[in-house]
């Protein structure tokens, strides 16, 4: 891949930013349609109405691709749900924005979703392990969370549990959610928000708390 940093300045780099989401956007497409194992580099620059050799420019091959696909996704949602946190006050309400967010993008962007849960159960690195389906990668992913609940914990709002393993109870109802939405299409995410909100609601509250 060509390094954005050379002639055009920042007109450049835009434009090889904006050609770099049109094919990831395409090999999103190409991946719903025919999965991971299918969606070559040719079939993607089929789809995006580009030539191959375009795709070769912007990523090094099919693996570095797959992997910009999936870091846009999660940087994308790091995005949408970073300011809903932020601007809830409290470690409750960090808690609760933090679930309906997630639930929310995993809704408006499903195909995506989906497409890169057959990418990180696929994609392999130079070992043959899978390079993004870690324990590693998860704690890097529940690490927020868990802040919020030991923060919770700090200023009595939430009771006596296991941090962790709450942050992890959360995380995998939240993906088992996304697994529904690409399953179900009529799988109504808003209800399904409303009721985890208050399944968490109630499972990190002080015993005794009523409000």
């Amino acid at each position: 891949m060509r390094s954005e940093n050379g002639p055009g300045g920042r007109q450049g780099s835009f434009i090889e930013e904006a050609r770099r989401r049109q094919i990831i956007a395409s090999a999103v497409e190409v991946i719903s349609e025919v999965g991971y194992g299918n969606a070559s580099l040719a079939r993607i620059a089929e789809h995006a109405g580009i030539s191959k050799g375009v795709i070769s420019y912007h990523f090094a091959g099919k693996d570095e691709l797959m992997t910009q696909l999936v870091i846009q996704l999660y940087v994308s949602g790091g995005e949408y749900m970073r300011p809903k946190i932020e601007a809830a006050t409290g470690a409750r309400n960090m808690l609760l924005a933090y679930v309906e967010s997630n639930l929310a993008f995993i809704a408006a962007n499903t195909n995506y979703v989906a497409a890169l849960t057959d990418v990180v159960l696929n994609l392999r690195d130079a070992e043959g392990r899978p390079k993004f389906a870690s324990a590693e990668g998860e704690r890097e992913i529940i690490a927020p969370l868990i802040e919020i609940m030991r923060e919770g914990q700090r200023t009595g709002e939430f009771g006596e549990f296991d941090p962790v393993v709450m942050a992890k109870s959360v995380r995998d109802v939240i993906d088992g959610a996304a697994g529904r939405a690409i399953r179900e299409p009529d799988f109504d995410m808003d209800a399904y928000a409303a009721h985890l909100c208050r399944v968490f609601d109630v499972a990190t509250r002080k015993a005794g708390a009523d409000d």
